[in-house]
């Protein structure tokens, strides 16, 4: 049975505030997570690998590990890259393609701090060093609160912005928010992508749907350990006595089965 786990990071950097502090991962921290991919043997994956596999066109891997981010925040750019370089991580950067060059508007009203994302010039920076780029809408919307027309414009013309950018196809998607419906998931397939990443945790096998991805979101106070549990369990949420209660509950399915 497979087990492949895509990993959800939104800001390299440190934290500005109390309240983004999920959601950056610090760059020593990130430098540590990715080192110790590379040196511990972990199996690479790009999502195109992830898509091909689960179109049927090449064997779906025992195991393995695919990074991606969200949103495309300059930080990223300046302090995820060379990492990713470095340690030739394969990665996906999910962009907002009409947010290009501008900031985090979307959080600022909720009191996140201002963020600047990446400019055409990053952005074709990061894909000329081999970092997939893939669409998370054009605005960043709540896609379920949008009626159909409005929801594949998010989706579909966000695509061809992207293609024209980069002169390559986009062929992956994140859901903003992590919120999807049956229109959003339509219109993920009607323009054209191989895959949608969604927020929902878990490992994702031969069974996955592929418009529904699931990824294991990086948290900004994760320990090395708690990022290796993470890796391990396919889970969010890895305290010290996770392993402990994951097991107890095989035993008890075990027993209970027989």
């Amino acid at each position: 049975m497979s087990r492949i786990v895509i990993l959800m990071y939104h800001v390299i950097d440190r934290a500005r505030s109390k309240q983004e502090a999920k959601y950056c991962c610090s760059p020593d921290r990130f430098e540590a997570q990715m080192r110790f991919l590379r040196e511990s043997g972990k199996n690479l994956l790009s999502l195109d690998q992830i898509a091909s596999a689960i179109e049927g066109k090449s064997a779906w891997p025992t195991a393995g590990v695919a990074v991606t981010f969200d949103d495309g925040f300059r930080d990223t750019f300046h302090h995820a890259l060379p990492v990713l370089i470095r340690y030739n991580i394969p990665a996906t950067m999910f962009m907002l393609a009409d947010r290009i060059g501008a900031n985090n508007d979307w959080m600022t009203p909720r009191g996140f701090p201002e963020r600047e994302l990446m400019s055409q010039s990053e952005v074709l920076e990061m894909q000329a060093a081999g970092v997939c780029i893939g669409s998370h809408t054009c605005s960043h919307p709540r896609l379920p609160q949008l009626d159909a027309e409005n929801s594949m414009a998010e989706i579909k013309v966000s695509r061809e912005k992207l293609r024209t950018l980069t002169g390559s196809a986009v062929n992956h998607f994140a859901y903003p928010f992590g919120l999807y419906d049956d229109k959003a998931m339509t219109a993920v397939a009607v323009a054209g992508y191989r895959t949608a990443c969604t927020t929902r945790p878990g490992f994702n096998g031969e069974e996955i749907e592929p418009f529904l991805l699931r990824r294991i979101e990086i948290y900004g106070n994760d320990t090395l350990w708690q990022f290796k549990q993470k890796l391990k369990f396919g889970s969010n949420d890895i305290s010290y006595t996770y392993p402990i209660r994951y097991y107890a509950r095989r035993v008890l399915s075990r027993f209970n089965r027989g």
